[in-house]
This record gives C-alpha cells, structure tokens and sequence, in this order.
C-alpha cells in the first residue's frame, strides 16, 4: 500500500502522522533542549566523517571524544550551541537531529580553547570552500544507525529549509564528502548543486578520501 503523511502544527513542533498499511507511526520535529546534547555530538561524529574525532580526539586526557564534543553544544555564546539544532523524534524516542544555523552568524562565534592548532589543517578543506554569505547552513544532520533510509533525512532537511526562509535566508548550503554517496544523493534530489570542491585531508580518523563537495540550494 502506499504511504500517506499528515503534518500538523503544535505550538512548538511540528508533528507527522505516516500511515503505513494499518500500522500509524508518529513523528515530530522539534528544538532541542539542553538533554539532547549527547545526542548531538553523536549526530556530529556521525556526520561529520570522522573529522571531529581527529579534531578533538585526547583534547582532554583520558575523556572519551563524545564527551569531549558535547561542549560545543554548552557554548550558547557560539553558532554551535544547541539553541541553533533540531531534534527528530520517531515514536516518542529521539532518533536523530540537525544543527544549522546563519553562516554569517559564525564570524562572531569565539575561539575554541579545545580546538588545538596542530590539527587546523585537517579543516583546511572547508575553509576554502566557505559558504555564501545570506545562507543557511546544515552544518550536520544524521540518525542512529537503526533509523537511517526511511526518509527523516529528507523530512529534517525540509524542516531547516523552512527556517531559513523565516530568517529570511535566500539560500541554503553545506559541506558533505562526495563518496558518501547517500547523502550526496539525498541533497541532490532535493535540488542543491556542487558549488566548489576541495580534496580530502588524509588522517586515520577521516573515513572518507577523494573530494569534500560544496553544495548549495537558492530559496529563491
């Protein structure tokens, strides 16, 4: 049978009904909150293709490195603070989430005293490849692995779409690995274009070689 899907509007969500068959599956959209923090830095690991693991692995002796990533979503003086992130959640349970934000809003965000200089080079890649001014940018977005190809990537997309557009935002922007191919796919199918594309830094931790791609969508 097909696939129907309700959205209704809360006062602080936004909540799908899918209707598979006869089974009915709930899902929301909504801010997140201070206790998702661990989950984001799980989003982030995962999304992130092993950079923020080679970025702040044993910045802190002895603390594992998810723990040692959640402190960017306690910074609520940063673009990465958890304020700026959205939280997928798939009957009842938080699945997975998303953390974008005003890229012109990241020129005030302070330094990172976790962030060692010895490592900068491995972000080389995305600072060359810096996104348009006036867009909204997804800086990760991802799910548990149990929850991934049923669609909440596309549903979480469209969400952080939707807060540009009330931000006033004109385009939208990202980076993602080109062999990753699902994402890339995903972003394609939803109109966003390679802008520029720079090669992977090589480090054990990066699961990914070959190119990061600079994609981007107008909300034109």
């Amino acid at each position: 049978m097909g696939l129907a899907t309700y959205w209704i509007s809360t006062s602080n969500a936004l909540v799908s009904l899918e209707l598979k068959g006869c089974r009915l599956t709930s899902v929301q959209i909504r801010d997140a909150q201070v206790s998702d923090i661990p989950l984001l830095a799980y989003v982030c690991l995962q999304a992130t293709g092993g950079i923020f693991e080679a970025l702040y692995q044993g910045s802190i002796p002895g603390r594992e490195t998810s723990h040692i990533v959640e402190h960017l979503f306690s910074r609520l003086n940063a673009t990465s603070s958890y304020r700026n992130c959205q939280i997928f959640e798939a009957k009842g349970e938080a699945v997975g989430g998303l953390h974008g934000y005003p890229f012109d809003a990241s020129a005030q965000d302070p330094g990172d005293p976790l962030a060692r200089a010895d490592r900068f080079h491995l972000v080389r890649p995305f600072v060359e490849l810096p996104p348009p001014s006036g867009s909204y940018y997804v800086s990760s977005v991802g799910f548990y692995s149990n929850q991934r190809g049923r669609g909440y990537g596309r549903q979480l997309m469209q969400e952080a779409e939707a807060i540009a557009r009330t931000k006033a935002l004109n385009s939208m922007s990202l980076h993602v690995f080109e062999r990753n191919s699902p994402a890339v796919t995903l972003y394609k199918s939803m109109g966003y274009e390679a802008l520029g594309r720079q090669p992977v830094v090589t480090h054990p931790l990066i699961r990914y070689d070959g190119q990061l791609l600079l994609m981007g969508k107008s909300l034109d």
